[in-house]
């Protein structure tokens, strides 16, 4: 029989596909937007950043009620909260209230990440979570990857507002699908809500840090690409609005390829007995350093066409090294996962608050893109110094935690002779 957690699965895929199809849709929109507003750089650096105050505001919030109270009820909560948010988007007239939408934005799907690893630690068994969370993740890219084209298609054709309804109508379908199929309970034993979190003992662990710097560089780098590529490949390189909306989908599929040749990498590798350790610290180390190469070259290249491959090259191996940082949280503490996630969800929105509107205002002051790459490559090598040095994959020490229901997961019970 088809296991409910495949259909789960499935879920997590198109949830996260089509929020990040209505987040970036701003970032499609961006010039034409900066021409009717008359807004420079900075100003819609700003726009693009007020998203993640939301976006923060209710990720650790989110991770703490879908491990309390169960991922599923929380996810379609946040679900129609940034459907909502999509659909009024269009309606507002000025800086103050496509700010207010954009933060309403935020707030539905910071949930929707915390909600899905609680999620996937109590239906996944350890030998596939990683590869649970490349799809997810992969959902993520494959959103973006149509987004781009699509919603260039559409915003030249409609304008930019139809975009963001009919996105918000794709969100609304999702949820009534979600609600109607999507299974209620995990496997017998996997079920225990958490009362109590030791918050002290968490943010004592040396790994635990390493995993908020991580992440803090790869969102770094993550929201920065994803906010200004297709205005860097229509300024810099001379594309139109709807071939920069096709050229930015190529890094995008990239993406993709590499994360899940990633996820399946790792679990082949842990399930042949290397350390999960090992495993999460090559990776990383591997992907982050192709990605700094790529970056520094993409500036001394000739040609927008050559500044795609740079690009697509350069986000190809931050997803195979960055895959590995979102499923660490699952190793650290797997009953605790979507209040881990949560935290690590907020170190990382701190680069994205920042990310955008630094990087349009470099650009507005200096009117050069290189100087954003060599800022994101200082990171990434930043961020392999801490992780090889402070990373862990196996479980923390935690003091148990009071539960509603038997402990999670249920030891097993050898039977008596």
């Amino acid at each position: 029989m088809w296991p409910a957690r495949f259909t789960l699965s499935f879920f997590f895929f198109t949830c996260l596909a089509l929020s990040y199809m209505d987040r970036w849709n701003l970032s499609v929109a961006a010039p034409l937007m900066m021409k009717e507003f008359g807004w420079n750089e900075t100003a819609m650096g700003l726009l693009q950043s007020l998203f993640f105050w939301g976006f923060t505001l209710s990720h650790l919030p989110g991770g703490w009620l879908a491990d309390r109270y169960g991922g599923r009820r929380v996810l379609g909560i946040g679900t129609l909260g940034w459907s909502l948010a999509t659909a009024a988007t269009p309606l507002a007239s000025g800086l103050g209230t496509l700010g207010a939408a954009r933060v309403a934005l935020g707030l539905g799907e910071g949930m929707n990440m915390p909600s899905i690893s609680s999620l996937v630690a109590r239906w996944f068994p350890v030998e596939e979570r990683t590869r649970a969370t490349v799809v997810n993740i992969a959902g993520i890219h494959v959103g973006t990857l149509v987004a781009m084209p699509l919603s260039a298609w559409i915003a030249a054709q409609w304008g930019w507002r139809v975009v963001f309804w009919a996105y918000a109508a794709v969100g609304f379908v999702w949820l009534g699908l979600w609600s109607a199929w999507a299974p209620a309970e995990p496997p017998a034993g996997n079920a225990g809500a958490v009362d109590v979190v030791p918050w002290g003992t968490l943010l004592r662990e040396r790994p635990v840090w390493a995993l908020l710097f991580t992440t803090f560089v790869t969102n770094w780098t993550a929201w920065f690409t994803y906010s200004w590529l297709p205005t860097y490949f229509i300024q810099a390189h001379g594309f139109s609005l709807k071939g920069s909306g096709a050229v930015s989908a190529i890094p995008n599929l990239a993406m993709i390829l590499s994360g899940l040749c990633a996820g399946w990498l790792a679990d082949r590798l842990i399930g042949g007995g290397m350390a999960v350790t090992r495993v999460r610290r090559t990776l990383l180390a591997v992907g982050f350093a192709g990605a700094m190469g790529c970056l520094l070259v993409i500036p001394r290249v000739g040609g927008g066409y050559a500044a795609v491959a740079c690009m697509s090259g350069a986000l190809a191996c931050f997803a195979f090294g960055s895959s590995t940082v979102l499923v660490n949280s699952l190793d650290l503490s797997p009953r605790h996962a979507g209040v881990l996630v949560g935290i690590q969800g907020t170190a990382g929105n701190i680069a994205g608050m920042i990310s955008p509107v630094l990087g349009g205002a470099i650009v507005a002051r200096t009117g050069r893109w290189d100087l954003n790459f060599y800022l994101i490559a200082a990171l990434l090598a930043a961020g392999i110094l801490v992780w090889l040095r402070w990373s862990s994959g196996e479980p923390l020490s935690l003091a148990p935690a009071r539960s509603s229901a038997a402990p999670w997961p249920a030891p097993r019970v050898r039977p008596a002779r």
